[in-house]
């Protein structure tokens, strides 16, 4: 009897695009797959595409891969499963969207992009992103990754997923789908989530009882969720 293969899973990173903050995560799972972060360039961005690009050759290094996207990441993460189909096998989603996700997102988006180039008020982002507030190690690795960062990148990034839509390649997709919703999200309606599993093929929608920073204010209810749903899906392919 031949051991099974561990899953490899390919984690993209949220607007910061750093990978920084996945250390709870990566510890849940650790038991479940073999893990890779792929971090973007923080010097530049371009798209959503020209992105999926760039990240072509760590894809190519694997032939069976899980790809985790958070929030930011959905549309890239849709846009590489339907690029890659022989590589990728699956795809979870974590408080994400395939378009616009806020109401009035094109709107915001002329906003954002003729507003100065000025970071919010950390304690205001921490709030939205993490409810009552991140624990202390990671609230300092937040607050280094923000002091890194160029504005002007996230700027990019923030009006790349106001003008997002992969609902086309997400319905073409035939691969498994995972939705993660976060039940306290202030960010992500709920209204993004629906819309996924109505353009998938094969999806399952799961809520986690945790704000917008689902991975790293609930790590541990979000990997026992998507190590079941992987056991399933092997449990699938054996019957």
């Amino acid at each position: 009897m031949t051991t099974p293969t561990r899953p490899r899973i390919c984690l993209l990173p949220g607007l910061d695009g750093t990978g920084r903050l996945y250390a709870p995560l990566i510890a849940a799972l650790a038991d479940t797959a073999d893990i890779d972060v792929l971090a973007y360039d923080s010097t530049c961005f371009e798209s959503y595409a020209a992105l999926a690009d760039m990240l072509r050759p760590a894809l190519e290094r694997h032939d069976d891969i899980v790809l985790v996207a958070e929030s930011f990441a959905g549309p890239l993460g849709v846009l590489l499963a339907h690029r890659h189909p022989r590589r990728v096998r699956a795809l979870v989603m974590a408080a994400s969207f395939v378009r616009s996700p806020l109401p009035l997102s094109r709107i915001g988006a002329m906003l954002v992009q003729r507003m100065p180039v000025v970071a919010p008020p950390l304690f205001a982002l921490e709030h939205v992103l993490a409810g009552s507030g991140l624990p202390a190690p990671l609230r300092a690795e937040f607050e280094a990754i923000i002091a890194t960062l160029p504005r002007a990148v996230l700027r990019q990034r923030a009006l790349a997923a106001l003008r997002a839509d992969v609902t086309k390649e997400l319905a073409a997709l035939e691969i498994p789908v995972l939705y993660l919703q976060a039940r306290h999200d202030r960010l992500i309606w709920p209204k993004a989530g629906r819309e996924v599993i109505r353009l998938s093929r094969n999806a399952r929608h799961a809520v986690i009882d945790a704000p917008h920073f689902l991975f790293q204010m609930a790590p541990l209810p979000a990997a026992a969720e998507i190590a079941r749903w992987l056991d399933g899906l092997r449990g699938g392919a054996r019957g």
